[in-house]
């Protein structure tokens, strides 16, 4: 029988052995190397003896241009495959690309998607195939390119009320910071899509959403800064799939700022459990609402669609959140790159000039969709400054070996690629670095196709973002009407974008100053 005498007595010996014989097993994992992974060379120290070794470089952002993604990139010009994690190998020539994450691949989601669908099952974090093929026909439908001419409206008033905060700044020495409006913008439109519901953010200029939660207490929460505190948290710890729980009650108790970070997640899965409410009770009211939305509730039958709140808000959580980091990303990262090459800037003028009108007081979908040049501005920025720029982890089959590559990887082994690193391949991107909208031009060239099969800023395969039509309707339409109504310059010339960067790459800010373009 053991007594609170002998407790006292083991106590200071569990204390300090629990964490030897848990770093001893570590050890013994390392050094067995079943899988024989230990020629390939670490990113760190710590990536062959645990998960966490990726978090930890995630969270080591020393400035606005060093993040973690850039740095692994650039380990992986000398060594094309680099260890990441004990079962987890990231790979730096864009054929990776292809082999983990097209059509053809076997490859499924890894362990850390059911982790995060444990706060509800969306299209992102759904790892289970049949499961995931059965959410997205579910909702294909309505994210189909026919529902464009149903979007356009909301998105045009959404760029026009961005225009007259523009217009308001155009006099003076005003600086418009575009990062901020942008994402304004795009978190509006995306809320306005999925939900049909206005929340006036770029009227107001700010992003709160106000409600009553269950407690009856009035809230006002900032929905873009909530979205991206906890994933400050969550991008650190959730790679230790097995332990994840542990760790998150670790950091909230330990840290503020973790726990700050966890709280943010609550406080937007809260704000926008609230405008699911009422979007349920619109449904309830009667009222036919032919939004992305409405296939999670039911069929034009009326047959129920079977999904739970839980995921309901997950979905739009997804929805949004994507929405807004993508779009208002491209938009961001489109402009700058724009603003740093003039020759760019003054050939996509051109072609605006010679499609739209002055009648045209936002660009109509239908006259900038076939814009060559227009789309290459965007492509090219999405190249250079992918929205999710970090490695997309997959999990190779169970029992058979698969190449990727021209490695043969062993089976239930972790493998990735990041965007960022696929579309710097120079034997895929001349100058890969360079920002060259005249690449995507090639029509019908063997080059052109290499390029679109490792162009994954939004993955690729059956696992591609569905929202692609909505975003490209955002970018399309803001970035043409801003180029054809506006002049911007830097507020500083030659200044260098700031990035921060967990689960995705966000520009900083977009400091510039903006007067109205004479149209004739």
């Amino acid at each position: 029988m053991i007594t609170p005498t002998t407790l006292l007595v083991l106590a200071p010996v569990l204390f300090v052995s629990a964490p030897l014989l848990f770093l001893l097993r570590l050890l013994s994992i390392y050094l067995y190397d079943e899988k024989g992974f230990r020629k390939y060379p670490n990113e760190n120290w710590a990536s062959g003896l645990t998960p966490l070794a990726y978090g930890y470089e995630n969270a080591r952002q020393p400035n606005a241009y060093d993040f973690h993604t850039k740095r692994l990139h650039n380990a992986l010009q000398t060594n094309p495959v680099i260890r990441i994690g004990p079962n987890w190998l990231s790979f730096g020539r864009s054929q990776a690309a292809k082999d983990i994450y097209g059509y053809t691949s076997k490859n499924v989601k890894a362990g850390v998607y059911d982790v995060m669908s444990e706060g509800g099952a969306n299209l992102n974090n759904i790892s289970e195939k049949s499961v995931h093929s059965a959410r997205r026909r579910t909702v294909a439908s309505s994210y189909a390119p026919k529902n464009i001419e149903t979007w356009e409206p909301k998105v045009a008033a959404s760029i026009l009320d961005l225009k007259d905060q523009i217009d308001k700044r155009c006099a003076g020495d005003v600086v418009f910071d575009g990062v901020h409006w942008f994402f304004l913008f795009s978190v509006e439109a995306a809320i306005k899509i999925m939900l049909r519901k206005d929340m006036y953010f770029l009227r107001n200029g700010t992003d709160h959403i106000y409600f009553t939660d269950e407690k009856g207490k009035e809230r006002a929460v900032r929905s873009i800064d909530r979205f991206h505190a906890v994933q400050r948290a969550a991008s650190t710890v959730v790679w230790d799939t097995e332990n994840m729980s542990m760790w998150q009650r670790l950091t909230n108790t330990f840290s503020r700022k973790y726990a700050d970070n966890w709280q943010a997640g609550k406080d937007a899965n809260a704000a926008l459990g609230s405008l699911v409410k009422e979007r349920l009770q619109r449904h309830e009211n009667g009222e036919e609402l032919d939004d992305p939305f409405q296939p999670l509730v039911g069929n034009i039958k009326g047959e129920d669609a079977g999904v739970s709140f839980k995921d309901q808000v997950a979905e739009v959580e997804q929805a949004v959140g994507a929405g807004t980091d993508g779009p208002a990303g491209s938009i961001t990262m489109t402009i700058y790159h724009l603003l740093r090459n003039p020759h760019s800037l003054t050939k996509l003028r051109e072609e605006l000039d010679a499609a739209l009108t002055p009648q045209d007081t936002i660009a109509p979908w239908e006259k900038v969709k076939s814009l060559p040049y227009l789309h290459a501005c965007i492509d090219e920025a999405l190249r250079l400054s992918p929205p999710v720029a970090a490695n997309l982890i997959r999990r190779t089959p169970p029992g058979v070996s698969t190449v990727i590559d021209g490695e043969v990887i062993p089976p239930n082994t972790n493998v990735s690629i990041s965007a960022y690193t696929a579309h710097r391949d120079p034997a895929v991107f001349v100058n890969p670095e360079k920002y060259e909208p005249e690449r995507w031009l090639a029509k019908g060239s063997g080059r052109l196709k290499e390029m679109l099969a490792v162009f994954i800023p939004f993955s690729a395969g059956t696992r591609g973002c569905i929202g692609r039509n909505v975003s490209a309707l955002l970018q399309m339409c803001c970035v043409a009407t801003l180029v054809y109504w506006y002049e911007f310059e830097l507020e500083v010339e030659g200044w260098e974008m700031e990035f921060e960067e967990w689960f995705n790459l966000w520009p900083l800010r977009l400091p510039m100053r903006v007067r109205k373009r004479e149209v004739v």
